[in-house]
């Protein structure tokens, strides 16, 4: 019996249900049923980021090593790159979790957006370990012979940009950290989600997830490349 292709499909809530996008109108679900003959294996979890590849099993090996697949999709990034308020290591964060009263919490928080916003500098994963994640994911990928198709961090839509004025900037930022990255090795492949210019308002459904119409782009680009 010929041996199914097996791929490994990680992505954040991106790519994942939710209200008003059934399963089925997802690109994995579409994926699926495109290539009954391949073996996916979905690891989709919300809020997922890069670190996930270095961590997850221990090592990262429930996210490749444990499976031995053919190839690895990853579309994540944006929870990495995300300008932030506080930093989770800082003093004024520790602060605000010793506050007692939610409401108080709020209203500081409250003050902290309208006074200064969300710091470009401030991210839940740095530039640094971001690279260090991908590049040792990808290295392990090649050591087993598995390829790997990297998406590009989708360009933020007009809600995104009012709630995070920096956010372009960072996705620039940690995009060319990815191009870089996936360069050094011949088993990656980079894929933009959208091509340049995109109207990306037209397929979003908040400041950052994407509609039915968003999924199908990004399945009809990705199969050319699953070979």
């Amino acid at each position: 019996m010929k041996k199914r292709k097996r791929v490994i499909i990680i992505t954040d809530s991106i790519s994942m249900p939710r209200p008003g996008l059934s399963y089925e109108k997802t690109w994995p679900f579409m994926m699926k049923q495109a290539y009954p003959h391949y073996d996916f294996i979905e690891r989709s979890a919300r809020g997922s980021t890069t670190r996930r590849l270095a961590t997850e099993g221990g090592g990262g090996v429930d996210l490749l090593e444990t499976y031995s697949p053919d190839t690895v999709i990853i579309q994540l990034g944006t929870a990495d790159c995300a300008p932030r308020l506080f930093s989770k290591t800082g003093f004024e964060y520790r602060l605000l979790q010793k506050i007692p009263f939610e409401k108080i919490r709020k209203k500081y928080i409250d003050r902290v957006k309208k006074k200064r916003g969300r710091n470009p500098n401030i991210t839940e994963i740095g530039i640094e370990e971001f690279s260090s994640n991908l590049a040792g994911f990808f290295g392990r990928a090649k050591k087993i012979g598995t390829s790997v198709i990297m998406f590009l961090l989708i360009n933020p839509n007009s809600l995104f940009i009012k709630k995070s004025p920096h956010i372009g900037k960072n996705i620039d930022r940690y995009n060319h950290l990815i191009k870089k990255t996936a360069g050094l090795f011949p088993n990656v492949k980079i894929m933009a989600p959208f091509d340049p210019g995109y109207d990306i308002d037209s397929i979003t459904v908040d400041e950052l997830h994407i509609n039915e119409m968003g999924n199908k782009i990004i399945f009809n680009k990705l199969k050319p490349l699953l070979r």
